[in-house]
C-alpha cells in the first residue's frame, strides 16, 4: 500500500475533523435549503404568519345598576352608571325604596341615572334636587330624592350627579302610600294619607309620585284643589302623621293653599 506523504496525510485528518465540526446553516447568506426540506418548510410558514400583536389593554367598563319601581301608577326602571373604577350596589330600604351606593369615584366623576322603562319616560327636574320619573302620560311613578355626596343636574331628560367627594348615595322610590283612608275631618269629607318613608324625604318628587299613585287607588281623591292641598303637606310639613286632604275646600291654586297652612 503506498503510504501518503506527511503534508497530505495531515490535510486529509483536517479535512476529516471538519466534517465533525458545525455546518453552515441553510439560512446563512448565499446558501438556501433544497425545495421541500423541513426546514424549508417550517421556513416558509413562519414567513407567512405575521407576527401576533400584543394583546391591547381593555376598555373599562363603567359599572351600572338597574333599579325597577312598581306601584299602582305602574312600573318603571332606572340604571344608574357610574365611570369606570367606581362600584355601585343596591339594597332595599323602607316601603319598597332602594338606596344605591356609588363608591371609589374621583373627585368631580359624574355619576348618570337615566328612565329605561317604560318607553317614553324621563327624569323630570323638579328644581328642588329631587327628580320624578315621569311616563309619556303625566304619570309620576317615582324618582330620586336628593343625592348625597354631590350636586344633581337634569340634563335632557337624565340626571348627572358631580361627586364632591369618593361617595355618592341616591334614594329611589315610588309614592306609594302605606295607607288612604276616608273619614271626616273638621265636620267633612277627608283623606288621610299616610306617605310613606321615600316620598315624606323627597319634597316634590314624593307628592307628584303619591298624588299618582293616590289617584289610582282612590279615584274619588282626584278632585280640584285636592292636589295643591298634598303638594303643600309634602312640602310644608312632611313628617305629619297623615295628609288630610278635604275635597270640600276652595280651589284657590298652590300659593293660597301654601299660605292658608294647607288648609283653605
Amino acid at each position: 500500500m503506498r503510504r501518503l506523504p506527511a503534508a497530505a496525510a495531515v490535510g486529509a485528518v483536517l479535512a476529516l475533523a471538519g466534517c465533525t465540526g458545525p455546518t453552515t446553516s441553510p439560512t446563512s447568506a448565499g446558501t438556501a435549503p433544497p425545495s421541500g426540506s423541513p426546514s424549508a418548510s417550517a421556513d416558509a410558514h413562519r414567513g407567512d404568519t405575521p407576527t401576533a400583536a400584543p394583546d391591547a389593554s381593555p376598555t373599562p367598563r363603567p359599572a351600572t345598576t338597574e333599579v325597577t319601581l312598581g306601584g299602582p301608577a305602574g312600573r318603571g326602571s332606572l340604571v344608574v352608571e357610574a365611570p369606570a373604577g367606581a362600584t355601585v350596589t343596591a339594597r332595599p330600604a323602607a316601603s319598597g325604596s332602594t338606596r344605591v351606593t356609588v363608591r371609589h369615584l374621583a373627585r368631580g366623576g359624574n355619576v348618570v341615572v337615566r328612565a329605561t322603562d317604560p318607553a317614553g319616560a324621563t327624569l323630570r327636574d323638579e328644581l328642588d334636587g329631587t327628580f320624578g320619573l315621569v311616563t309619556s302620560g303625566g304619570a309620576t311613578l317615582g324618582g330620586l330624592s336628593r343625592a348625597a355626596g354631590g350636586t344633581a343636574r337634569g340634563d335632557q331628560g337624565t340626571v348627572v350627579v358631580a361627586a364632591s367627594g369618593g361617595t355618592v348615595r341616591l334614594w329611589v322610590g315610588t309614592g306609594t302610600p302605606r295607607s288612604a283612608t276616608w273619614g271626616v275631618n273638621e265636620g267633612g269629607k277627608s283623606i288621610a294619607v299616610d306617605a310613606n318613608a321615600w316620598a315624606r324625604a323627597s319634597s316634590h318628587a314624593g307628592a307628584e309620585a303619591t298624588w299618582s299613585a293616590l289617584v289610582v287607588e282612590q279615584p274619588d281623591a282626584n278632585k280640584p284643589g285636592m292636589h295643591d292641598q298634598l303638594l303643600c303637606h309634602a312640602l310644608g310639613v312632611p313628617d305629619k302623621p297623615t295628609w288630610n286632604l278635604e275635597p270640600w275646600r276652595p280651589d284657590v291654586g298652590l300659593l293660597a293653599t301654601l299660605a292658608a297652612s294647607c288648609n283653605p
